[in-house]
């Protein structure tokens, strides 16, 4: 009997362990670098060197105090400072975060910001590049006292011969103030009257003189006014199926993401031209309510670029967030757009999600998952 309750009760813990597990390929990253030596941004941060390899990284007493503390962010701290080094980032920077993930998985938590930074130099100091190497843990700690304020002494009061002698002067003021507007009304009347027809005469001519705009000219593109995004919510929304899922969608799933980038962003001929052998690559990092936390936009041209990075910032509106275990959660989605001839606008050629949802996992409604 004792063996068979000892049998149940290890099934049940390696269910537990298997629903914790941390996959790397799950994982939703930031990426962002820098020229300098990295330097820690707050106090409460614990520092592990990072590892190549399948074995995992050292354990640190610092390390171990922190596991059941809420952890901010982890960063991971690399360095490029040689001709090929871009080409093997993402196998190395796999291994170093798969190595965290084996050793410590406590700090994998739901709101951790996870973050790649890259001390990209050529020309930097490469010692002090590699001892900044490494995961800078950041937990969250208490808040400092705030201090005193500072006890302002009251004012001193004045002698009752100075209160008195103030209403006097200022009715004195005030008497002398409305002689002179009586005097000055008249004037200013008369000289408004005079230079009003004068400023009409000089509006009409301006406007007689500007000359029109050419067709060149009035070729802009006109983006739409910022759109008033569907608003999101404070914490993640469970449903009653706890093996419910579903990708990030865009209003519902269909040609409405076609359809966006074809009426909110026009492109004039020389846009057309620049971008007609580009391919640019759009990452969307989503919160767990659908909201857009940020927008990443690579490619050739950095004026475009910088048009659909502020197209979608004005006017992409709220998705619906990935679900993943019956709870919604924060998601990727990366976008290639290629200049579509038929439409004659920019199109996503191909759409991928972060986490990579299951086959069986499509775009349904909130009313299909959620109760309200």
């Amino acid at each position: 009997m004792k063996k068979l309750i000892g049998f149940f009760l290890l099934c049940i813990f390696a269910i537990n362990v298997n629903a914790q597990e941390i996959v790397y390929d799950d994982l939703i990253f930031e990426s962002d670098s820098i020229t300098k030596v990295y330097k820690p941004k707050s106090k409460n941060y614990a520092f592990i060197r990072s590892k190549r390899g399948t074995e995992g990284v050292g354990k640190t007493s610092t390390g171990d105090s922190i596991i059941n503390l809420p952890i901010t962010d982890i960063i991971l701290v690399f360095t490029e400072n040689e001709a090929g080094a871009l080409a093997k980032r993402e196998t190395a920077n796999r291994e170093r975060w798969e190595n965290l993930i084996k050793t410590y998985p406590q700090f994998f938590q739901d709101n951790t910001n996870l973050i790649t930074m890259c001390q990209c130099s050529m020309s930097g100091d490469a010692e002090a590049f590699k001892q900044a190497q490494g995961f800078y843990i950041y937990y969250a700690g208490k808040e400092e006292p705030k201090a005193p304020e500072p006890v302002v002494a009251p004012p001193v009061k004045e002698e009752k011969s100075a209160k008195a002698e103030k209403p006097k002067k200022e009715k004195e003021e005030k008497v002398k103030e409305e002689k002179v507007k009586e005097e000055k009304a008249p004037k200013e009347e008369k000289a408004a009257k005079a230079e009003k027809p004068k400023k009409e005469k000089e509006v009409k001519e301006e406007v007689a003189a500007e000359p029109k705009k050419s067709k060149k000219e009035e070729e802009v593109p006109v983006v739409k006014a910022p759109l008033q995004k569907r608003e999101g919510y404070a914490t993640p929304k469970k449903s009653k199926d706890v093996k419910a899922c579903r990708p990030p969608c865009y209003e519902s799933g269909g040609e409405e993401i076609y359809d966006f980038f074809k009426e909110n962003l026009p492109l004039n001929k020389k846009q057309k031209k620049a971008v007609k052998d580009l391919s640019t690559i759009v990452r969307l990092q989503l919160n767990f309510d659908g909201t857009i936390k940020k927008i990443f936009v690579q490619g050739g041209d950095p004026d475009i670029n910088k048009l659909i990075e502020e197209t979608i910032k004005n006017n992409m509106n709220t998705w619906y967030p990935a679900v993943k275990g019956g709870v919604t959660i924060k998601s990727e989605v990366r976008l290639t757009l290629k200049y579509d001839n038929s439409t004659k606008a920019l199109r996503p050629s191909e759409i991928n999600y972060l986490p990579k949802p299951a086959p069986k996992c499509t775009c349904v409604p909130d009313s299909q998952l959620f109760d309200n």
